[in-house]
């Protein structure tokens, strides 16, 4: 079936975003279409309307005559119309509540008062590990109903919060289930069982469960299109780290990084190195290892509102841009330092904090995070014959996505727009 969205504000297609594959990005990259229209093939998939490719796009007045009986949304250039949003980094799946703790460590209590008392991520993991696979599907249901209110057609789900074999298969046996329920969404999933030591395991025996039984085991069922490793003091070294993504990769799987968050370990180094998906976090990121990653494939996540909960120095955002990386943006949605999944709050903060540009935040959220999950052929512009992941705004430009700080789409989503 088709369908056609005409007179929107304009269409940003980001189509020269790509074209400079998301590096040192000027606004004329955006290469937006004023009034523009959009013809999209679409299917029912489980009773919701999918769109599956873009048949056409251009100004509407130029809308070709084959295309002017079907079914159409007039958007009266209330609406501008981008590539569907890419969320590139969250832990969506875990059980629990950490807000008591979050109150507390606002009220004055340390991180190591805390943990002392069984919170921390040990709260999150006791609780994830109880959970059963249908509570963890229960809970994550609204969380991916809220991130698509934003505009968000893809988002990557991270496992982690189990730290045992059975439960990072759990966790990560839920993703399939959220994609049968949304088929309108692109979920990809990554393993992150090297989150964390557990405690009641010696550490190299869990590195060895990690490379002889976990990767076998997820590679085997599907169940991952990457592995994650977090890469810093107190966690997975560079040697560990390392047999961790060999193995991975053996198998497979595509690799990524938490890197340089805590303190600089030159992990950024390793990502670029092994040729990551992405390098994520990069809070303690050296020159060096800046120079890397903008001579490399690997993409720059950034995770601003994880320092803005932590009260953290920021990303040197402006050096990796201008050294030529590839940078995105994500929520890091979890329970312990960024409760969020408003991906235009973190647009805020990059705005003011990271001293990005409207054209380079745009990439972050589209283009660069696509690419940071292998999908940059595939999403992140607009262009006939290309997939049809696009949102529909429910403002005239896409800098009031982000202008418009904290904005809630139960309010100013019309109902018509909520469908596309």
């Amino acid at each position: 079936m088709l369908r056609a969205l005409i007179h929107s504000s304009e269409i940003i297609t980001g189509q020269g975003i790509k074209k400079k594959d998301g590096r040192r990005i000027i606004e004329d990259d955006l290469t937006p279409i004023p009034n523009g229209a959009l013809v999209y093939s679409a299917r029912k998939v489980r009773g919701m309307e999918v769109p599956t490719k873009i048949e056409w796009l251009g100004p509407t007045k130029e809308l070709p005559k084959r295309f002017l009986r079907i079914p159409r949304k007039d958007l009266k250039e209330k609406h501008a119309i981008i590539p569907g949003l890419v969320d590139c980094h969250t832990h969506l799946v875990f059980a629990g509540d950490r807000s008591e703790e979050f109150a507390e460590r606002c009220g004055g209590a340390t991180y190591e008062e805390i943990a002392a008392r069984g919170g921390g991520i040990v709260s999150t993991v006791n609780a994830t590990r109880a959970a059963t696979l249908m509570e963890l599907e229960r809970l994550a249901i609204p969380r991916l109903k809220e991130a698509a209110s934003f505009g968000v057609k893809t988002i990557e789900v991270k496992s982690g919060y189990g730290l045992t074999f059975d439960s990072e298969i759990k966790i990560l046996e839920v993703i399939p289930r959220l994609r049968n329920k949304f088929p309108n969404l692109r979920i990809t999933a990554t393993y992150l069982g090297a989150h964390a030591f557990p405690k009641e395991v010696k550490r190299e025996d869990y590195l060895k469960q990690i490379l002889e039984k976990h990767l076998p085991e997820i590679a085997k069922r599907k169940l991952a299109d990457c592995c994650d490793v977090f890469v810093d003091k107190g966690y997975f070294t560079i040697e560990e780290s390392r047999k961790i993504l060999d193995r991975a990769k053996h198998f497979g799987l595509s690799v990524k990084l938490h890197a340089d968050e805590l303190e600089n370990t030159e992990s950024a180094s390793l990502a670029a190195e092994m040729n990551a998906l992405s390098a994520d976090h990069l809070l303690q990121i050296s020159d060096d290892s800046i120079e890397r990653i903008a001579q490399s494939q690997t993409v720059a996540v950034l995770l601003p509102g994880t320092a803005f909960y932590l009260k953290a120095a920021h990303a040197p955002a402006r050096k990796l841009i201008n050294a030529g990386a590839s940078v995105a943006l994500a929520t890091d949605f979890n329970p312990g330092t960024c409760m969020t999944l408003s991906l235009p709050t973190i647009m805020t903060i990059a705005a003011l904090y990271l001293g990005m540009s409207k054209a380079e935040i745009f990439a972050a959220v589209t283009y660069n995070a696509a690419k940071a999950l292998g999908l940059g052929d595939s999403i992140g512009t607009l262009q006939t014959g290309g997939t049809a992941s696009f949102s529909v705004l429910p403002f005239p430009t896409f800098q009031e996505m982000y202008y418009r700080f904290a904005w809630s789409p139960e309010f100013l989503v019309p109902k018509n727009i909520k469908k596309l």
